[in-house]
């Protein structure tokens, strides 16, 4: 299959992108900097990535890409910076998604969003404890990211277009693990979001997107919901001391 990655060269994008090669699938993809991405990654067979900005690549040549692939990861994100932060453009998430789903809409397409537990999912009526509440008014309102997050999300789940399916998947706090270790995935939020937080490792994220982009069954399961995502050891922990 073929796969269009937006963010590639990301922490959690690499790692999708590497899990995707590594079982024969084939990813395209734009990056500023494509020396960013591991050797291994850079000048395998399967990689076909173009030198540039997503958001500024002209319209024919970015849907000469989108018209080969079968479906689209998106593990765009701020950097941790003074200028990936606040800095411009403030809805860089919100502004690719609305641009790969409009490039798209003529033919069938599954598209997966990296988002954040943050990100409320209010068709679902999320309650969380007023901490939370409060802090994520603070957060949006403070850091254009999350904001951001919250706007591309909604898009999706507001969009029209018929030949479109989405899955929003929402990780835990990210840390770093080398290896994909057991993780469990629900339509809400199992622990507090700021408060009481749980972990996701990014190498589980992308193994979770990888898996609804590449097998029909979990994708059935999924469409058109707002996953949240945590490592398995670690929620049992918490939920034990609960």
């Amino acid at each position: 299959m073929k796969f269009f990655i937006a963010g590639l060269t990301g922490a959690t994008g690499r790692l999708l992108t590497s899990q995707l090669l590594a079982e024969g699938h084939t990813v395209f993809g734009f990056a500023r900097n494509p020396d960013a991405l591991p050797i291994g990654i850079r000048h395998h067979g399967n990689l076909k990535i173009q030198q540039g900005s997503l958001l500024d690549i002209p319209d024919e040549q970015l849907r000469a890409v989108l018209d080969k692939v079968d479906g689209i990861g998106s593990c765009l994100g701020h950097s941790v910076t003074r200028q990936g932060i606040w800095g411009h453009p403030r809805t860089l998430v919100r502004d690719a998604v609305q641009r790969l789903v409009e490039l798209t809409k003529h033919k069938r397409m599954h598209l997966v969003l990296m988002s954040s537990n943050g990100v409320v999912n209010t068709d679902n009526n999320e309650q969380f404890q007023w901490m939370d509440r409060a802090a994520i008014s603070v957060l949006r309102t403070v850091l254009p990211p999350q904001k951001d997050n919250e706007l591309a999300a909604v898009f999706l789940q507001n969009q029209t277009y018929p030949y479109l399916e989405w899955c929003i998947v929402r990780p835990d706090n990210l840390v770093d693990h080398s290896e994909v270790s057991g993780y469990k995935a629900f339509v809400s939020p199992q622990l507090g979001v700021i408060f009481g937080a749980g972990q996701t490792s990014r190498i589980n994220v992308a193994h979770f997107m990888k898996t609804l982009l590449t097998e029909e069954a979990v994708w059935a399961a999924w469409q058109g919901q707002w996953p949240v995502l945590y490592n398995e050891v670690h929620l049992d922990k918490k939920l034990a001391a609960i």
